[in-house]
């Protein structure tokens, strides 16, 4: 278990590795608790189906309900997350740019795609039910998703054609304009990936404000201050909720108690590990297990 969470930059090929495209179905709580902050190289469209989730994208919290859209450019840090006590069921479309253009340095590359692949490259990414153009990125996503698990002569051309016309309409609307200075915000996020990977790696063991200050060789208060403003959040809840997800995922694939579970995932205290289980889950961590298997 643990070694799948060593780092948070997932590198597993989406879809076929001639075909990089696929769809994904994610339920909030029934099947997993959500998603920590992580990045990818695929662009990603999330479709909300029933219910309420939460995403961290762009540094900004979004509270995305039924009917909204969410979008990810590739490479930027995200998340997805339970809304309170809700129960949402969603959809994740993800494809890279090389299914539309093989060659990255091709004119046609170069001129469409190469942007999105920019520090903060939208300026629009969070897209509600009922606005022009949710209506018809909506229509393309629901269309992809209804056909998801179909594999007729002419699928792949009928992808293609719905990712073409949602990628043009992104360019038009969401993307940032005017050429932005991104060195800044680069290395910002080069620095945010650093102290993640390091979390996803250690998270096991004890680890202080201090060291992960070092991990980005900048001072205790500093750290604290850039934390919040990229992620929205504390370190140290960003932690404990990384915690407790390994701790949730083990709970289902091991027979072993909880408190083995708590102290192998970094809780010094096994009864604070199950107030916080249970304020996370709305279950114990005995329930969670009977309940979900």
């Amino acid at each position: 278990m643990n070694s799948q969470r060593e780092s948070l930059h997932e590198k597993t090929a989406h879809g076929k590795k001639g075909f990089p495209y696929t769809v994904y179905h994610g339920k909030i709580p029934e099947w997993l608790g959500g998603f920590p902050l992580h990045w990818h190289d695929e662009f990603e469209m999330i479709y909300v189906a029933k219910g309420a989730v939460d995403f961290t994208v762009e540094k900004s919290r979004i509270e995305a309900k039924a009917g909204d859209l969410a979008l990810v450019a590739p490479r930027t840090v995200h998340s997805i997350e339970r809304h309170k006590d809700e129960a949402g069921e969603y959809f994740n479309i993800l494809f890279s740019f090389s299914l539309l253009e093989e060659n990255p340095e091709s004119w046609c590359f170069r001129k469409y795609f190469l942007d999105f692949f920019e520090e903060g490259a939208l300026a629009l990414f969070h897209l509600k039910k009922g606005s022009a153009l949710n209506k018809k990125l909506a229509a393309a996503a629901k269309d992809l998703i209804r056909h998801s698990r179909q594999n007729y002569t002419g699928y792949e051309l009928m992808v293609k054609s719905r990712l073409f016309s949602a990628v043009h309409l992104i360019r038009q609307n969401c993307l940032q304009k005017g050429g932005r200075k991104k060195t800044r915000s680069s290395a910002a996020a080069e620095r945010l990936k650093k102290v993640l990977s390091y979390a996803a790696m250690n998270f096991t063991k004890k680890i202080s404000i201090q060291d992960a200050a070092s991990v980005c060789a900048i001072s205790p208060g500093n750290f604290m201050k850039f934390f919040k403003a990229q992620t929205g959040m504390s370190f140290v809840q960003y932690l404990n909720d990384y915690r407790l997800e390994a701790a949730a995922e083990r709970l289902l694939n091991s027979q072993d108690s909880v408190t083995d579970i708590a102290l192998d995932n970094g809780f010094e205290n096994v009864s604070y590990f199950i107030r916080s289980f249970r304020k996370k889950f709305s279950l114990s961590p005995r329930e969670y297990r009977k309940r979900r298997l």
